[in-house]
C-alpha cells in the first residue's frame, strides 16, 4: 500500500515513538523489513548466478569452449532469459545456433 506523503511520513513517526516507547530491543521494524527484503533480493540473485553458471557449463559441454564474447552476453541475460535458454541449449549443435538464438532473443 503506498500512503500520501504526508500520512507516510506521520506514520512513521507514529512508529518510532511507539518503538522507541516500548524499548523494542536492538532492531526495528522497518529495520526488520528491509533485512527481509536483502535476504530475498539475495536469493534471487543467487539463484540466477546459480542458473548462469549451470547454463554455461552445458553449454560447455555441448558445444566447447565458449568466447569471452558469449561469456559476456550470457551474464546480460535476465533469469527468464536464461530459463528459456536452459531449453533451448537441449537443440544447439554448433556455436552459431548459439549465436543466431542470441540474436534472436534481442529483435
Amino acid at each position: 500500500m503506498i500512503l500520501p506523503e504526508g500520512l507516510k511520513q506521520s506514520f512513521w513517526q507514529e512508529l518510532k515513538a511507539y518503538e522507541e516507547e516500548r524499548k523494542v530491543p536492538y532492531i526495528t521494524s522497518v529495520e526488520e523489513i528491509g533485512f527481509e527484503r536483502g535476504i530475498h533480493q539475495g536469493r534471487q540473485e543467487g539463484r540466477q548466478e546459480g542458473q548462469r553458471s549451470l547454463i554455461l557449463l552445458l553449454l560447455e559441454q555441448r558445444l566447447g569452449s565458449l568466447p569471452i564474447a558469449i561469456h559476456d552476453r550470457l551474464a546480460q541475460l535476465s533469469l527468464p532469459q536464461l530459463e528459456t535458454l536452459a531449453i533451448a541449449l537441449l537443440h544447439f549443435s554448433t556455436l552459431a545456433e548459439l549465436e543466431a538464438w542470441l540474436e534472436n532473443l534481442q529483435t
